[in-house]
């Protein structure tokens, strides 16, 4: 065995155990918390909001000005087909998910978009089974075990990688290596790069409708963050109440309780 294929084998190893290790330790954190599901649970603001700082300077000075550059220089059909080439090999995450959620046509429409795509679509680089009305179903590791009991959850922001929980953590270190362990040796530095650029470049829409509205980005991304995740674990049909959330609820009934005290005065009033 050459020293290439030993380093290989041993950054496996240590990725099996970091993730095994995330998994463990997350599943014990949030099984401890007590509170509504998927409320926003964020104990720890002040680091999170440095940690937030810091990867906003280093995206606004480095990562958004390249991603703007490869939009300008990249023809669009160019750029669909680079993001469609990642997003096809991080696809068996999402159709594994699928079946372990109980969702067994989900697991299969990724299983076959995987097929389709990685040979009719050249690779990946072309989205054949999306035309054919097979879907991307999105799933992952967090909404697993979201389906699984675990809901609230501490909000993290990782340095760099942006907004996660303590349940989600796990499944974004799986997704992001899974190119590594699919390629191996040919996911180079570069192809690494391009995998981070076209990522950055198809989130410039979001981040650019972020800080042009927000008052307070970190919050908005958080609150967003949450929203976006309730949405998925319901595959994009939350239950109203749990939609809105609790001040929703209490906004209702303080109206109600304010329009039956009005009625009862009106009623006092004509006697």
């Amino acid at each position: 065995m050459n020293r290439r294929q030993e380093t290989g084998r041993l950054r496996a190893c240590l990725s099996s155990r970091l993730s095994l290790l995330l998994i463990v330790s997350c599943i014990a954190g949030c099984a401890t918390l007590d509170g509504s599901p998927y409320d926003v649970f964020d104990p720890h603001e002040s680091p999170n909001r440095v940690s937030y700082q810091v990867s906003d300077w280093v995206d606004r000075n480095a990562l958004a000005p390249v991603a703007r550059g490869y939009q300008k220089v990249t023809p669009d059909w160019l750029e669909a087909g680079i993001f469609n080439f990642f997003t096809n090999l991080r696809t068996i995450d999402s159709s594994v998910n699928g079946f372990l959620q109980g969702k067994p046509k989900a697991g299969a429409t990724d299983f076959a978009r995987l097929l389709i795509n990685s040979t009719l679509g050249l690779g990946g680089f072309f989205d054949v089974a999306e035309r054919m009305g097979l879907r991307f179903q999105d799933e992952d590791l967090g909404q697993t075990l979201a389906v699984a009991g675990l809901t609230k959850t501490r909000y993290v922001y990782i340095p760099l990688l942006g907004p996660s929980t303590a349940r989600d953590l796990p499944g974004v270190v799986i997704r992001a290596y899974l190119p590594n362990w699919i390629l191996g040796s040919a996911y180079s530095l570069w192809l690494l790069g391009l995998d981070v650029v076209s990522f950055r470049a198809d989130a410039l829409t979001l981040t650019d409708t972020r800080d042009a509205t927000a008052l307070d980005p970190y919050v908005f991304t958080r609150e967003a963050y949450y929203q976006r995740r309730r949405y998925q674990v319901y595959d994009g049909n939350p239950p109203m109440d749990d939609f809105f959330g609790d001040e929703f609820d209490e906004g209702i009934d303080e109206a109600t309780d304010g329009e039956a005290d009005a009625g009862t005065d009106a009623a006092g009033s004509t006697r």
